[in-house]
C-alpha cells in the first residue's frame, strides 16, 4: 500500500518540482539548447529530451545533488543518436526527506558554448519544496 502512494507522490514530485533553465546571453547560444522533460515508463523514471541545433552523437552529461548544500556530483553520461535525442533514467530518495536535484549539461565545443537545463526536484513527497541552492 505504501509503495502506490510513494510512486504516485514521486510522479506529482517530479511534474511539479523543477526550477527555471539557465539562461544565456548570445543569440547563438540561444540556438543550442538542451531541452529535457519527465517520463515514466515501465515503472521507471527518465529524463528524455533533445539537444538542437547539431545534437548528434553529442554527450549529454546528467549530475546529481543529494542535498541543497551538497556540490553537484557526475550522475550519468548519454550518447545521443542521429537526431540529438537521449534518455536518462534517473532515482528518487526512498524517504520523504531529502530532495535530490539533477541537472543536465552539454560540454562546449568549437561552435557551440555549454548548455545547461533545468535543475530537476525528485522526492517521495506530494510536493517538493525548492530551496535556493
Amino acid at each position: 500500500m505504501w509503495m502506490r502512494h510513494l510512486v504516485g507522490a514521486t510522479v506529482v514530485a517530479l511534474l511539479l518540482g523543477l526550477a527555471a533553465p539557465a539562461g544565456t546571453a548570445s543569440a547563438a547560444a540561444e540556438d543550442n539548447r538542451l531541452r529535457d522533460w519527465a517520463k515514466r515508463a515501465d515503472g521507471s523514471h527518465y529524463l528524455v529530451g533533445r539537444v538542437s541545433p547539431d545534437g548528434a552523437e553529442r554527450w549529454v552529461y546528467y549530475q546529481r545533488k543529494l542535498c541543497a548544500t551538497c556540490r553537484w556530483k557526475s550522475y550519468a553520461k548519454q550518447l545521443t543518436d542521429g537526431s540529438g535525442r537521449f534518455q536518462v533514467r534517473i532515482a528518487f530518495p526512498r524517504k520523504a526527506k531529502p530532495v535530490w536535484r539533477y541537472r543536465g549539461y552539454v560540454p562546449a565545443t568549437a561552435e557551440h558554448p555549454r548548455d545547461e537545463g533545468r535543475v530537476w526536484l525528485a522526492c517521495a513527497r506530494v510536493v517538493c519544496q525548492f530551496s535556493s541552492v
